[in-house]
């Protein structure tokens, strides 16, 4: 069988109280965090309505340089435009979002994620030159690059350098650090021109004043035919960068970031070979078309976790309220075990003394105490009962022991032939008083260990007639009248134990009734069970002594001493026969004399 291992009790308390107060904090923390994702998904759709519209205006720029007759500088400038645009939900858990435009005659353009431009005479001086990196470079390369850039740039969303002289009307810092992108160093760029003023990237050179050359980007671009520029002023940024700050750089997941803006390419890569789905926006992924009047087609689609950006956003609050949530446990565990412990510490404290307060400040500590106290009360009332029937029993062995030695020792001496006889019939007597004495003790002691009954249906009218009948001798000899009234009932029983019960009621009446006094006996139905009752003429009982008259060797009357030739084990026997069968006995003084009562079941 399984056994729980004890434990104290303030880890009784400790493990419930600690279990509810977790309940209730990852309650309230799934209710804010649901909270924080909603407001999310709202700033969601704000991102998105706001890039929508960018990429409204972007699409009128567009068409407003071609009529301004840029030609395929118009292209360049809408795809960096867009590009740029596709920050917009970096602040969202990494999140990523990507543009795409096809225009009436199939002309596709989509928002890079590494992009830049440069001038070969100075700061916006000359030809612009725009600079694509993506279709040379895999996730790792642009993984690559955005990291090359977080190290060189300066208080800048992207990597620039200027001719020297251009700081002018700059404010210096002090250790001049927002200078070092304005010391002659020049970018040597080496790519395939593409039509408009336009190089697909194949390296990047950064050549320092002392003559050194830094290798900033190489990609896996091929063409026949590269040409090689040389920029004085030069951008290049990635949507994988962070924000700069005043602290440098924030930290980001590069990886996750570029995760999400894949997820985002290939959900225009799927609306795009679709037909004009409706917008969707739902949990942070979001995706929608344009078509105009004249067969275009715009989109825009965007991929962020939601509800991992709302542990971001939370994670001060989980940790602050989880640490406060563990401190009022370990005050309120503190406090409720010694508003417990204390009194059941006293409680054990006094049961070690053998008695224990009532009146405590716990309710069910004083029920417990008031419990222990009865049990007490109970087992001192039965070590005092023990005691007594030991003593009892030494006394009544005591006397016809020293009677059978006496008369013993007195015929080994040379007595004479007719007291020889005398006293070997004292002894005979003496023997059978204790053979009776101890079948008395052995017959209680089965019933009191619960002797298994031999029941069974028994006409107790007719027993009781049986029991009495052969006493007809003793009551003409005292001169006693006796009277039965019995109804003819019959009850489940052994007979053999409640032939003993009747027969010490008869043999107690008898022993106390006065001469010419009278024994009442009758036998009636009560309730669902059955009356015994035996009163005899004589003196009251004391009061004192009524309680005790069932116990055995209980002597309280002088009269009812062992002379008058009882083993005081009668009633004991009584009342044992009389549980045994489910059922109780007592005593109480009438008006005309003691009378002994006996309920039994039916």
């Amino acid at each position: 069988m399984n056994q729980t291992r004890p434990r104290k009790l303030r880890w009784r308390l400790a493990v419930p109280l600690t279990t509810a107060f977790a309940l209730l904090w990852l309650g309230t923390m799934a209710l804010l965090t649901n909270f924080a994702c909603e407001k999310l998904e709202q700033t969601v759709s704000i991102q998105y309505t706001s890039a929508r519209t960018e990429r409204e205006e972007q699409w009128e720029i567009y068409e407003n340089n071609l009529a301004r007759g840029l030609g395929a500088k118009a292209d360049h400038i809408m795809i960096y435009n867009l590009s740029a645009n596709s920050m917009y939900l970096t602040d969202i858990a990494e999140g990523g979002m990507a543009f795409f435009i096809r225009d009436e005659a199939g002309k596709e353009f989509r928002s890079q994620l590494a992009y830049g431009y440069g001038h070969e005479a100075g700061v916006d001086q000359g030809q612009r030159w725009h600079l694509y990196f993506d279709s040379g470079l895999d996730d790792a390369g642009q993984l690559q690059l955005a990291r090359w850039i977080v190290e060189h740039r300066n208080r800048s969303w992207e990597y620039a350098i200027y001719p020297p002289d251009s700081w002018q009307g700059e404010t210096v810092e002090a250790d001049g650090s927002n200078l070092r992108n304005y010391d002659g160093t020049y970018a040597r760029v080496t790519g395939m021109e593409l039509p408009g003023y336009a190089l697909d990237v194949q390296k990047i050179e950064l050549v320092h004043p002392d003559g050194s050359v830094e290798i900033m980007v190489e990609t896996n671009t091929q063409g026949e035919s590269p040409i090689t520029l040389e920029f004085q002023f030069m951008r290049v940024s990635s949507v994988l960068l962070p924000s700069y700050g005043s602290n440098g750089d924030g930290p980001i997941d590069m990886e996750l970031r570029l995760r999400n803006f894949r997820e985002a390419q290939a959900m225009l890569n799927r609306e795009a070979a679709g037909d004009g789905r409706p917008v969707r926006t739902s949990g942070g992924q979001m995706s929608g078309m344009t078509n105009g009047e004249n067969g275009s087609t715009r989109l825009v689609a965007g991929q962020c976790d939601v509800f991992q950006a709302a542990l971001e956003q939370q994670r001060f609050l989980y940790i602050s309220t989880f640490l406060l949530t563990v401190l009022v446990i370990l005050i309120l565990s503190a406090h409720l075990s010694r508003k417990v412990t204390a009194p059941v510490e006293e409680l054990s404290q006094d049961a070690q003394n053998g008695r224990c307060r009532e009146d405590g400040p716990v309710r069910e500590l004083n029920a417990l105490a008031g419990a222990f106290n009865a049990a007490q009360d109970q087992l001192e009332e039965q070590l005092q009962r023990e005691r007594a029937f030991t003593r009892g029993a030494a006394h009544e062995l005591k006397t016809p022991l020293a009677v059978l030695r006496t008369h013993a020792e007195a015929l080994q001496e040379d007595i004479a032939p007719q007291k020889r006889e005398q006293y070997l019939d004292v002894i005979l007597e003496e023997s059978d008083r204790m053979a009776r004495l101890v079948g008395s003790l052995l017959e209680l002691s089965r019933l009191e260990a619960g002797a298994e009954l031999r029941r069974e249906s028994i006409d107790l009218a007719a027993l009781i007639r049986e029991v009495w009948s052969p006493l007809s001798l003793p009551l003409e000899q005292k001169r006693l009248t006796l009277s039965l009234e019995l109804e003819a009932l019959t009850v489940d029983g052994d007979r053999e134990r409640l032939r003993d019960l009747a027969e010490n009621l008869a043999s107690n009446a008898l022993r106390h009734c006065g001469p010419g006094g009278q024994i009442r006996v009758t036998l009636e139905k009560e309730g669902t069970g059955l009356r015994l009752t035996v009163q005899n003429d004589g003196l009251p009982i004391p009061e004192e002594d009524l309680p005790h008259l069932f116990e055995p060797f209980y002597r309280g009357d002088k009269a009812r001493s062992r002379q008058s030739g009882g083993t005081g084990l009668g009633l004991a026997i009584v009342r044992a026969a009389a549980q045994a069968h489910g059922g109780s006995c007592g005593v109480e003084n009438c008006s005309g004399g003691p009378l002994f009562w006996v309920v039994l079941p039916l």
